[in-house]
């Protein structure tokens, strides 16, 4: 029961950061320091070795140098980055490569959704609710796509799903 509670503080985490990154362009700090700060919790409570933790922060550490080098070349944002590696903690080495496929194509999406905006726009409908969150179609607010990455993967992982089994 504990664990499903984890499992949905975590969700609402994201929600957040999706939510927040949707209406400014921007993932604040606090929301990856507390999955952070959360991950501890959620890993004792699960009842994971220090081995597998140790693969779970490798993954966040390694993701977030990731992130790092994708923010120096202005490919990604900076909390973006910061997320992505915070949510990375969660889903470990066998849910990883799934977790990326899933933010890779809900961020293709999203891409899709702001250029499908900004043609519809150029033909005289407003679209300026839209584009207006997004600097005019040229950011993508990535936090949305990593969100669903996470909300997708999550639930499947080898820390959230054997507590949520039947019993």
């Amino acid at each position: 029961m504990i664990m499903l509670a984890l499992l949905l503080s975590v969700g609402f985490i994201v929600t957040i950061a999706a939510i927040y990154d949707a209406a400014t362009l921007t993932i604040p700090n606090w929301i990856s320091l507390v999955l952070v700060a959360l991950f501890p919790v959620v890993a004792l409570c699960s009842g994971s070795d220090f081995t597998s933790i140790g693969i779970h922060l490798t993954i966040g550490f390694a993701a977030l140098l990731a992130g790092m080098i994708l923010f120096a070349f202005n490919l990604i944002g900076g909390g973006d980055a910061k997320f992505f590696a915070a949510v990375s903690l969660y889903v470990g080495l066998s849910d990883l490569a799934s977790y990326a496929v899933v933010v890779i194509l809900a961020g293709g999406v999203l891409a899709l959704l702001i250029m499908a905006a900004k043609k519809i726009a150029g033909f005289g409908v407003s679209m300026d609710w839209f584009l207006k969150h997004t600097r005019d179609g040229s950011v993508i607010p990535y936090g949305i796509a990593i969100a669903v990455g996470a909300l997708v993967v999550l639930p499947e992982t080898q820390l959230f799903a054997p507590a949520l089994l039947p019993a």
